[in-house]
């Protein structure tokens, strides 16, 4: 009981310190600051060991950004085990492959377990 207490714990302080809603708004000019790019750099890029499993509720689509408006890259089966490295928003970055480096799921369809 204490040994699923203590993961559980540990997988929510995971989820909390993944990052921050950065957002993608540049900064008057048209360009980002180089604090906002650094920080967007420093949330989404693990460090060794950073990533964390879920797994998928049901049958989702993972997408090539995080958003509605991005393409599917492909579709996870119900329980399959995902790999995240970031969080932007509602939204997993997943540890990508060399042929599809960018892969997102929304948290909706997810499970910490």
């Amino acid at each position: 009981m204490k040994k699923s207490l203590l993961g559980n714990l540990l997988a929510l302080a995971l989820l909390i310190s993944c990052g921050e809603n950065l957002g993608d708004k540049p900064e008057a000019g048209g360009r980002p600051s180089t604090t906002r790019v650094r920080q967007s750099i420093q949330n989404e890029a693990p460090s060794k060991g950073a990533s964390h499993f879920v797994y998928t509720r049901m049958t989702c689509n993972i997408r090539r950004g995080p958003g509605t408006q991005y393409s599917v890259v492909r579709e996870a089966r119900k329980g399959e085990k995902l790999a995240c490295v970031a969080r932007r928003g509602d939204w997993y970055k997943l540890k990508g492959t060399k042929e599809k480096p960018q892969q997102w799921v929304h948290k909706s369809v997810i499970t910490a377990r």
